[in-house]
């Protein structure tokens, strides 16, 4: 026992286990004379008494003291002396120590209107965007995968892209549940991964809790089938979304009703982009919605299989749409028939500013049709023409009759890849002197001057003999008449056996003249024009495959002379054109007889759709 008679309590007892605090609470007797003070290691009332006394006397000064007060339970269970003051037990976690936690199945679908359990209630965070990190790290940590740092530094962005990352289905379902709840997202980008169905209803729950959302971008993700189908079941009920973007999706004409119905039930997407997919006659559905769309401003249907009954079906959709500036249907074949389609939209349409026709098949008579609309378009400001097989007198033509169209709005022309001719230059600068017309186009390649040869004296006609010859079968086969001047039956025509072909027919020919129809028809140069020999031959089946064209040269120069008579007849209605007075035949449109008359296209897909 202890004796501390007439001292204080140390105060140098600053230890961190110690709670002071309790022992300065309790209030201590005072202290008499006489006895000595003692401190009991086994409890910690005081004893009075001296050893000398009585048993009478001791119960007579124990009464007469006042009782202290009874300590606090944490007191009585420590010791007061320095040496008696032990540090208390706590309970440490070691690396042996698990606790019991639910397992987290990556499969199980996730529901966004429930709170999150993973993040615990008494966290606190300073902002929305820690909260998305953190809960995006847990939730990675949890299913054993390491948090991406592109989508890390995305939280709080307004465009969240995780474009050509190729996530696996559980690190898209651990983005999409920790973007749940943000609204600070008004881009979103997922090009390039692969979404499926279950995918595809976590983006729709994020629109549907993000308001703001107003950009949807999803190339690549290969929605061909019921992902396609439960987006635009989606989207059709919702009027938040201002671009989407569903290109390059290997989209065929199975998809096509469902994008179909996007187009005509949304009425808030401005901009459509369906690029680069399979879209081929079931664009007549397409078309049908575009004539019911009173919202969309741009629409992409470039690269796709659009050609014959789908071009004419998207044009008519085109003709009636009231709201539509800008249209692309470059890649495609649209042809003669989608052309004369276009150019009632031209006439009939108010609203088109630019439309893009690139890669179209627009061949010399379809760019007639086209130039028909576009003498009667008003609002029309840019049109592109390029990569198109259109000559180059036709070039100077279509300038030509934009410079006199007095109702066209044309400010910009594409002709890029289409070479031009002479007279191209001197009508642009024209035009150009007038207004603002901006055009891309080749140069035209220097014509180098031919020699001027005298006329032959000995040939009366002065005309092409290669022509006279083939005239000279009349109603006879091509086949007929080389048998015909073929006196000897070796299947092939001597420059003598031509030269007495014209002279039996009545014609005089001079040497330069019989010159130029050898060199014309013997293309092998072996001094003789040959005839397709019979194929059961083996030997000359196995020289046609080794020299091409060796045993035809007398068809193949009669198909040539076709050629380039055709060719000449357009030049001279090209020239024939040039002239603004000129009108131009066939103001009835109509189309081929494949394709009968221009009523409204309907498809077989329609009654699938309806």
């Amino acid at each position: 026992m202890a004796t501390m008679e007439g001292e204080q309590y140390d105060t140098d007892l600053d230890r961190e286990d110690s709670d002071l605090s309790i022992m300065a609470d309790v209030k201590l007797p005072p202290l008499p004379s006489s006895p000595s003070k003692t401190f009991s290691r086994k409890q910690t009332a005081l004893s009075m008494a001296s050893p000398n006394s009585k048993d009478g006397d001791k119960d007579d000064f124990v009464a007469a003291t006042p009782k202290p007060e009874a300590p606090s339970p944490r007191l009585e269970s420590r010791n007061l002396s320095r040496a008696s003051f032990r540090a208390p037990h706590r309970k440490r976690k070691t690396k042996f120590t698990f606790e019991n936690k639910t397992t987290f199945d990556p499969d199980e679908p996730f529901d966004f209107d429930e709170d999150d359990e993973d993040t615990p209630k008494t966290e606190r965070y300073a902002t929305q965007i820690e909260q998305s990190r953190a809960l995006y790290r847990k939730s990675c940590k949890r299913v054993g995968l390491i948090p991406i740092k592109k989508v890390l530094q995305q939280f709080g962005q307004a465009v969240f892209s995780i474009e050509d990352l190729q996530l696996s289905a559980r690190e898209l379902k651990m983005i999409f549940v920790s973007i749940a709840n943000s609204v600070d997202i008004l881009e979103l980008d997922l090009s390039g991964n692969k979404l499926g169905v279950r995918e595809v209803n976590y983006v729709c729950q994020i629109m549907k809790a993000n308001k703001h959302l107003s950009v949807l971008i999803m190339r690549k993700c290969n929605l061909h089938g019921p992902p396609m189908k439960n987006l635009a079941e989606f989207l059709s009920k919702t009027n938040t979304l201002r671009k989407l973007d569903i290109g390059d999706n290997d989209l065929d004409d199975n998809d096509a009703p469902h994008v179909a119905k996007i187009i005509e039930k949304n009425e808030s997407i401005g901009d459509m982009i369906l690029s680069q997919n399979k879209f081929g006659e079931s664009a007549i559905l397409i078309g049908h919605a575009i004539k019911e769309n009173e919202i969309m401003l741009s629409l992409d249907l470039s690269w796709n299989h659009i050609r014959g009954y789908g071009a004419i079906g998207v044009a008519q959709g085109l003709e009636k749409n009231v709201k539509l500036t800008t249209v692309n249907l470059a890649w495609n074949g649209f042809g003669f028939e989608g052309c004369i389609a276009i150019s009632r939209v031209l006439e009939n349409n108010s609203s088109l500013m630019s439309i893009d026709l690139a890669n179209n098949r627009v061949h010399p008579p379809a760019l007639f049709e086209l130039i028909k609309g576009l003498e009667k378009n008003k609002t029309l400001a840019s049109l592109r023409l390029a990569h198109n097989p259109i000559t180059a007198p036709m070039t100077s033509i279509l300038l030509n009759r934009i410079q006199y169209a007095k109702e066209s709005n044309l400010k910009e022309l594409d002709i890029e890849g289409v070479v031009v001719d002479k007279d191209f230059q001197p009508i642009l600068e024209e035009i150009q002197k007038s207004r603002m017309f901006i055009v891309r186009y080749d140069m035209a390649l220097p014509l180098n001057k031919a020699k001027v040869f005298k006329a032959d004296p000995k040939n009366i006609f002065n005309i092409d003999p290669v022509r006279i010859l083939f005239f000279m079968k009349e109603h006879l086969r091509t086949i007929d008449l080389f048998l015909k001047i073929d006196k000897d039956s070796d299947n092939s025509l001597t420059r003598e056996e031509m030269q007495f072909a014209f002279e039996l027919e009545g014609y005089p020919i001079s040497s330069a003249a019989l010159d130029s129809v050898m060199g014309y028809l013997d293309t092998n140069k072996d001094g003789t024009v040959d005839l397709l020999i019979d194929r059961l031959q083996t030997g000359v089946r196995r020289m046609e495959r080794l020299y091409p064209g060796t045993y035809r040269e007398f068809i193949e120069g009669e198909r040539r002379l076709k050629r380039k008579i055709i060719k000449e007849r357009e030049e001279a209605r090209a020239d024939a054109l040039r002239d603004p007075n000129t009108k131009i035949k066939g103001d009835k449109k109509q189309f081929s007889q494949a394709f009968g008359t221009p009523k409204e296209v309907r498809s077989p897909l329609l009654k699938k759709a309806g």
